[in-house]
């Protein structure tokens, strides 16, 4: 299994690093990261009133759901 997940991750790695479209993706979902992550994730720190792993943890279903719409997924 190993070998077969290394083969998968240099594959997609290579379409990742190489394939224009790709590229503009990764670079969408890394700006939303941070859009998203920064002030949520400070938000938590500074203001929250519950646990900061359940604060994160919302904050993370946010983010989920914005990388979602950016691939297209439902």
């Amino acid at each position: 299994m190993s070998e077969a997940r290394k083969a998968l991750r240099s594959a997609v790695r290579g379409a990742w690093d190489t394939n224009k479209e790709l590229i503009k993706i990764q670079n969408e979902l890394t700006k939303k990261g941070f859009e998203i992550a920064h002030e949520a994730f400070r938000k938590c720190l500074e203001e929250g009133t519950e646990p900061i792993s359940k604060c994160y943890k919302k904050k993370g279903d946010e983010l989920s759901k914005a990388y979602r719409q950016i691939w297209g997924a439902k």
